[in-house]
């Protein structure tokens, strides 16, 4: 019914938004103990990160995944793993 899926829709949506601050925290916490001396590098990573919508899945899935996952699409992986629990 409809107000199940609203609800499998807002528990999804929260799962996500804590997933988001966990890779947030980690990213942020790599960054200081990695690069402890660009403190603003942080910050610049967030402002480029709205550019990465003009590039193409397929472009990305060429350079950091082919070699991995063949020639299956990385968003059914991703549905996949999610689908699974992983």
């Amino acid at each position: 019914t409809e107000s199940v899926q609203s609800s499998q829709e807002l528990k999804d949506s929260r799962f996500i938004a804590a997933l988001q601050d966990q890779a947030q925290s980690t990213l942020i916490k790599y960054i200081g103990s990695t690069y402890p001396s660009q403190p603003l590098r942080f910050g610049k990573l967030l402002l480029l990160l709205p550019l990465l919508k003009s590039v193409k899945a397929l472009t990305i899935e060429e350079l950091f995944f082919r070699k991995t996952i063949g020639g299956i699409p990385i968003d059914r992986i991703i549905c996949d793993m999610y689908k699974s629990g992983l």
